[in-house]
């Protein structure tokens, strides 16, 4: 008697276990991703995806896709101080979070500050598929370059 409850206790733990990982946080390889309207940082997101070879199916409708992408993005132009004594480059706060359809999960989410952006919104965009391409691979679902 002993014995089974043991196993019972095992087979329920590993149980527990899968379903955590099946409704988790994980992104798998080719999901369809929808990237929502974002004031036009949306096209440096997509471009930014493609360019760091993230595995994703990007989709024009929200109803097809597995994850949606959300963000914003601020641009603060350089002060006359700042233009003189540091950098005429704007300042560019950028946020992002992958978001599961079907469970409303945030499966990932980050944000991005350049004080001196001198690649402006592209390269946030690409800081943040940066950190989205090292979860992703730190979860075992993208193959390193």
């Amino acid at each position: 008697m002993k014995n089974l409850i043991t196993v019972f206790a095992l087979l329920l733990a590993f149980s527990i276990g899968a379903f955590a990982q099946a409704g988790g946080t994980k992104i798998p390889a080719n999901s369809k991703v929808y990237v929502n309207s974002m004031d036009g940082f949306e096209n440096y997101v997509v471009a930014a995806l493609q360019k760091k070879k993230i595995p994703f199916l990007i989709v024009a409708d929200r109803e097809q896709a597995d994850f949606e992408i959300k963000g914003s993005v601020e641009k603060q132009k350089a002060g006359w101080a700042k233009t003189i004594f540091v950098s005429p480059n704007p300042e560019i706060d950028a946020t992002m979070q992958v978001i599961n359809i079907k469970t409303g999960v945030v499966v990932f989410s980050n944000s991005s500050n350049k004080r001196a952006a001198h690649r402006g919104r592209k390269g946030s965009a690409e800081h943040l598929a940066k950190n989205l391409a090292k979860k992703m691979q730190e979860d075992g679902d993208m193959v390193k370059d």
